[in-house]
């Protein structure tokens, strides 16, 4: 129904705005209310995992669930380390424009004088200083510093009986039913709703050519659910103060300023029009939960990424000027059915995907279809008091222990490397499969495959050389050029033709014979093509990578049980930098990584190169975590009972015997008996334990002929990096290593890699070259034990 009464006196009553206002700050780049530093406030960010000892305020107004507790401490989930000591700046994604090519301040003020809005497609938005966008709040922009929630209530929300203040509609106002609450006049005989509101705002001096009675609804459906929510967490403090017209008109108005006159916009209203990265960190309030279906298991949102996710829980999401819908993933969705996620409780959401989109919409016209995906790897509690909309800076890394395998990409963490292996090359295979190659398996494979090209490629190139005087007619064989190539082929003196042709005849000749070439050429290349297929060498789809193993940081103050969690992150494509500057025992903030899968040794992720950032940190910062590196060391053979099973190592050895490559269960095998200079300590004893058994295995290609070791080397002195022990052979007194893929061999021991070695392999050399008889009986020792093996 239309308001009658006067809005000018309503406007000069008494309001709150002055004193608190807890709609936010845009920042200087579009942010709204842009987020408290994780430095200011009481307490971490919280895993949704575990119970909630604090309440959230709904949108700068979280209402706490009431009835329900889940007492407890928070677990933290956090690595806290000074800001500035991360260089965090840098550890930020630059925000992905959605649908666009340039980006858009989200400050600007329309640039031509014909601009449609949203709701009103039909209607010119003039900026003209004629035009009626008249500044309509008497409190933006701001003349004093702003009190928002945590400086004005002071102490978190808490459920609360002393609601005697609120009626009983007031008390059950929710955001679904908000736009459905009515003030009582003074009388107590009319009743004020949005519609009114409409009017009192028009009478205020905005104008509707801008807003309508839509814009009105929504932003009346948010103010009341924001203030009553006040009311009931802070009843003693707010006393009925809050929930009251020249409050709502006033919001109302203010908002009018922002949005029509200053062309601010919401972190939602960015989002949808397509101008912010929903990945981008925000703060947002549950405002309603859409569904509450058991999770499906064996589907995660982030893999189906916006397929079928009826088996995922929606919840309605709300910056507190607009909301939208977002679907959970199966680990989300567990939270929400255990009740950790509920109405008024504030995410802070980090790395979210987009369903739905097509292009930029208008919040109030936008479909129920779009979503936003939510992943638990990258939400988290917000703090109580934290203000809704884009942040500032990034947020706390998650720490590594609480990355979910299948709760998807990770927007930050911190990881202390203890391991860097070789590069390598993994190459599909036609049939499907695939196959891994050290660096140097690699480089052989390049140079056969070009080889064999070649020899391909000359092939066809000589069939055409040989046929080089045949005839090649065109379709235009009956042109000018076609005619004379023919007189010329059959002439028996064909320079003296040419002499006396005229000008226009030679130019035709040209011109068909250029044309004829360049179809031969074609016609070639064809035939190359064709003939490379046909011999199995098309264009090797091969990538390379690198596996970094690594430990999650733990801090001094931590004091909960068991060992640091370890992960294998596998990078994709790495950079020249990524290859040159990642160092063992340095520890790193690393954002763009995505969790694969885990079991109870690792975590296995992957990265690609150019989208993961690894950002060292300093010495300083370093300091506030324990000890994680144990340095690389030789190992000799005299102390190789001290490895575990299973577990890596370095040796410097000499070779003593190159077995013959064989194959067994598709597998290509090899052998290589090695041994070093501290053997001599065990020659009183005989032979026994002096011998160390190396398996290389690779999967078995027909193109692939090449042995993992060359013969060549029985004599030299060898670096092996990252083998791995295995059982002893107790028949044969052997010490037994696998060299597996991340294994790597050095004849020179000058690299930084496989430094360490270079005292012990000049040891061993050294042994070598005065020990002559101890290798030949070594040498006689594996040939026995082969023949006994039958080969």
């Amino acid at each position: 129904m239309r308001s009658i009464f006067n809005s000018e006196k309503i406007c000069c009553g008494s309001n709150l705005i002055d004193k608190f206002d807890a709609v936010g700050k845009f920042d200087a780049v579009g942010n709204s209310n842009a987020c408290v530093s994780t430095t200011n406030m009481p307490s971490a960010q919280k895993p949704l995992s575990n119970s909630t000892s604090e309440k959230n305020l709904v949108t700068n107004i979280s209402l706490p669930r009431l009835g329900k507790s889940f007492g407890g401490p928070l677990a933290d989930i956090s690595n806290n380390i000074v800001t500035s000591q991360t260089n965090n700046k840098r550890i930020m994604t630059e925000k992905k424009r959605i649908g666009r090519s340039s980006f858009i301040s989200p400050y600007k003020r329309p640039r031509c004088s014909e601009f449609s809005t949203p709701l009103n497609k039909g209607v010119s938005f003039v900026d003209d200083h004629s035009c009626c966008k008249r500044t309509v709040s008497t409190k933006y922009p701001f003349q004093v510093p702003r009190v928002y929630m945590k400086e004005y209530f002071a102490v978190p929300p808490s459920a609360c009986s002393m609601l005697e203040c609120l009626s009983d509609q007031e008390k059950q106002i929710k955001p679904d039913n908000a736009i459905k609450y009515m003030f009582k006049d003074e009388s107590g005989l009319s009743r004020i709703g949005a519609e009114a509101f409409y009017d009192m705002l028009a009478h205020s001096g905005a104008s509707m050519q801008y807003i309508c009675k839509e814009w009105v609804a929504n932003h009346y459906k948010w103010i009341v659910w924001k203030l009553v929510c006040y009311e009931r967490c802070y009843p003693s403090k707010c006393a009925g103060k809050f929930l009251t017209i020249s409050n709502v008109l006033e919001e109302l108005k203010y908002r009018y300023d922002r949005e029509v006159n200053h062309a601010h916009r919401s972190a939602i209203k960015r989002i949808l029009e397509g101008d912010a990265s929903p990945s981008t960190m925000l703060v947002l309030c549950i405002s309603n939960i859409q569904s509450n279906s058991e999770p499906k298991m064996e589907t995660n949102l982030l893999i189906t990424n916006g397929a079928d996710n009826s088996g995922n829980a929606k919840v309605e999401l709300t910056d507190g000027w607009y909301s939208m819908d977002a679907v959970l993933d199966v680990l989300l969705s567990k939270q929400l059915a255990a009740g950790k996620l509920f109405v008024g409780q504030k995410l802070r959401i980090w790395g979210a995907g987009l369903c739905g989109w097509v292009g930029p919409v208008s919040p109030l016209e936008a479909s129920s279809a779009i979503s936003l995906l939510l992943n638990i790897n990258g939400t988290f509690r917000a703090h109580w008091a934290d203000r809704l909309g884009f942040c500032k800076g990034v947020g706390t890394p998650l720490a590594f222990r609480c990355i979910k395998s299948d709760g998807g990409p990770v927007p930050w963490t911190l990881v202390g490397v203890t391991r860097i292996y070789p590069v390598l090359y993994r190459e599909r295979l036609s049939n499907g499969g695939s196959i891994v190659r050290s660096e140097r398996m690699e480089s052989r494979m390049v140079q056969q495959h070009n080889q064999r090209g070649s020899v391909v490629v000359d092939h066809v190139i000589s069939e055409y050389q040989r046929g080089v005087n045949s005839s090649h007619i065109l379709s235009d064989s009956e042109s000018e050029g076609a005619k004379i190539l023919k007189i010329l082929e059959t002439a028996a003196e064909p320079e003296v033709l040419m002499a006396e042709m005229s000008p226009e005849q030679l130019t035709s000749f040209a011109t068909y014979k250029s044309k004829l070439e360049a179809t031969r050429q074609l016609e070639m290349e064809k035939s190359i093509k064709k003939a490379l297929a046909e011999a199995g060498l098309n264009e090797r789809d091969v990538v390379p990578f690198i596996r970094v193993r690594v430990v999650g940081l733990t801090t001094r103050k931590y004091h909960g049980k068991g060992r640091p969690k370890e992960g294998i992150i596998t990078i994709w494509n790495p950079t020249e930098k990524q290859k040159s500057e990642l160092v063992e025992g340095q520890a790193y903030v690393v954002a763009g990584l995505i969790p694969i899968y885990s079991d109870s040794e690792a975590l296995y992720l992957q990265a690609r190169g150019s989208t993961t950032k690894w950002q060292p940190l300093s010495p300083m910062a370093m300091e506030c975590f324990e000890p994680f590196f144990s340095p690389r060391k030789p190992t000799k053979l005299s102390n190789l009972g001290e490895i575990p099973l299973s577990s890596e190592f370095d040796i410097a050895v000499y070779v003593v015997y190159v077995g013959e490559v064989y194959t067994a269960a598709h597998q290509k095998k090899q052998w290589v008996f090695v041994t070093d200079d501290s053997i001599s300590n065990l020659l009183s004893e005989g032979l026994s334990d002096s011998l160390l058994a190396i398996s290389f295995c690779s999967p078995c290609i027909d193109k692939d002929s090449f042995a993992p070791i060359n013969s060549n080397l029985v004599g030299s002195m060898v670096g092996f990096c990252n083998l791995i022990k295995k059982a002893k052979d107790q028949m044969n007194h052997l010490w037994v290593a696998e060299a597996a893929e991340n294994c790597a061999y050095f004849l020179n021991l000058n690299p930084s890699i496989c430094s360490h070695l270079k005292i012990a392999g000049a040891c061993v050399q050294t042994w070598a070259k005065a020990s002559n008889s101890i290798i030949d009986k070594l040498r006689e020792k594996v040939l026995f034990i082969l023949d006994n093996c039958g080969g």
